[in-house]
């Protein structure tokens, strides 16, 4: 049965899931690379550690989805796994916040990302249950809108507080997790729905099977790829490449960023009104002409006009491409599905800022730019696939 129409306060509500989910991100960049660099005086050994991350978004977010599809309890189908998921990241924080040897945090860390991705997954395949088609575009760009201000709330509150407190910014990441999650649950309300198939192989045959919602899973890597290239090194490359102090190459990203707030509910708004599809492709080609030009020209306002035009192609990949994604699989398997969206979105972790560090090396930050666009533009015409083939659901 089709879920019914959704008020802009059950959207906004629902939205705070994904306040908490970019709080963790903003923990995650800024608290917790300083951390670990602190306890174990090792970039490489803080790198791998971070990297875990992408390990644990490649393979639990498919897991946690596929189960919640085929499992029915008094509280739904995905409530139980975002509470439990949260829960259990909460527990991780405040005991990392207490530990100040790496042979205790390493594995609590390793618990930490686990539990983490355990609640994305369900959340992510909770919108599909609760929103009608026709407006998937607009809670999609609601939730990327509150989304983008729960990362900034974390960078202003918690992030700031490292120097004067080494257990306020793990404090202030559970408010920020834990706090509107908890909103969220209680404010939303799941349909009681029967338990689907259960987790196979033929999930993944499935998706193969399906070739647009193949092709668009490709089209994530390759473009994820190049997004972790450009956010793992972003400060860095701007200092070098513009001889900045740090806080000025952070008013780069933070441009970027407040684009990408700013275009997230518009951007999903207009999907609905010209089509997903032909706004994605769009996005796409606006971000990878973005970061192509950002590394071929010498000033800074030029580049930071860029990179805030390629804010609004990530918008657009966000929250237009998701729900794009979510017409081309079926209703029954939206939870798996999207648990192999949330892989190949996380999974490049692993793969983007170990390529980077590699185009650095041997060119220079310059060239990371053109070398992310590359890959975008990669997706885009892998995204092209799309346009023919056999699928599950209707293409908007």
């Amino acid at each position: 049965m089709e879920p019914r129409k959704r008020t802009v306060f059950e959207m906004f509500t629902f939205a705070l899931g994904l306040y908490a989910v970019q709080a963790f991100w903003g923990l995650n960049a800024s608290t917790l690379p300083l951390y670990f660099l602190e306890m174990t005086g090792s970039k490489s050994l803080t790198g791998l550690i971070l990297s875990s991350a992408g390990v644990f978004g490649a393979v639990v977010p498919v897991l946690a989805g596929g189960i919640s599809d085929r499992v029915s309890t008094p509280w739904g189908r995905r409530k139980p796994f975002i509470v439990a998921g949260w829960l259990c990241a909460a527990v991780s924080l405040l005991a990392l916040s207490r530990i100040s040897t790496p042979a205790a945090a390493v594995p609590v860390s390793l618990f930490l990302y686990a539990a983490f991705f355990t609640a994305i997954g369900p959340y992510f395949a909770l919108m599909p249950d609760i929103t009608p088609k026709e407006q998937r575009g607009a809670a999609a760009g609601m939730m990327f809108l509150v989304g983008g201000m729960g990362i900034l709330s974390y960078l202003y509150l918690g992030a700031r507080t490292w120097d004067t407190s080494k257990t306020l910014p793990f404090i202030w990441g559970i408010a920020l997790t834990v706090i509107p999650a908890g909103l969220m649950v209680a404010g939303t309300r799941e349909p009681r729905r029967a338990a689907g198939s259960p987790i196979t192989g033929r999930l993944f045959r499935e998706a193969l099977q399906n070739r647009p919602a193949t092709a668009y899973l490709l089209a994530l890597v390759l473009a994820w790829t190049g997004l972790w290239m450009v956010s793992a090194f972003f400060v860095a490359a701007f200092r070098e490449m513009f001889n900045l102090t740090t806080d000025r190459a952070v008013m780069g990203f933070l441009i970027f960023t407040l684009v990408f707030i700013a275009g997230a509910l518009p951007a999903g708004l207009i999907g609905e009104r010209f089509g997903r599809k032909r706004v994605t492709a769009a996005g796409f080609l606006l971000l990878a002409g973005c970061l192509l030009l950002t590394g071929l020209i010498d000033g800074l306002m030029a580049a930071q006009i860029l990179i805030g035009m390629s804010g609004i192609g990530y918008a657009v990949l966000l929250a237009v491409g998701y729900s794009y994604y979510l017409t081309l699989v079926p209703p029954e398997r939206t939870a798996g599905y999207v648990g192999l969206y949330m892989a190949c979105q996380n999974g490049t972790i692993l793969t983007g800022p170990a390529i980077a560090g590699v185009i650095i090396e041997t060119w220079g930050y310059r060239w990371m730019f053109p070398c992310a666009g590359a890959f975008v533009l990669a997706g885009f015409l892998t995204f092209l696939v799309l346009s023919r083939g056999p699928r599950a659901g209707r293409a908007g």
